[in-house]
């Protein structure tokens, strides 16, 4: 879907960019300066940060396994159970 329709920009160009980075990035115009582009008109600005904000945190790999809730991360599960057995 384009998101930005100033700089034809689509929320695969923006979840790409956000992953492929080594930096985190937190606004909209740092999304933008890494796709070579600047905000234009603005009204995009409040879809690509929803976008940034959707995307995990970095370093948290989540669960994979079939019938497993997609919304808990390894990193949260498995402290919990070293904590349990204490």
């Amino acid at each position: 879907m384009i998101v930005c329709s100033c700089n034809i920009i689509s929320d695969h160009d923006i979840r790409g960019v956000v992953v492929a980075t080594d930096d985190a990035l937190f606004s909209p115009a740092q999304v933008y300066d890494c796709l070579g582009c600047t905000v234009s008109c603005g009204r995009c600005s409040q879809s690509v940060r929803r976008i940034i904000e959707e995307l995990p945190p970095r370093g948290v790999e989540y669960t994979k396994y079939p019938g497993a809730d997609p919304l808990i991360s390894n990193s949260s599960v498995i402290p919990a159970m070293i904590d349990s057995r204490i």
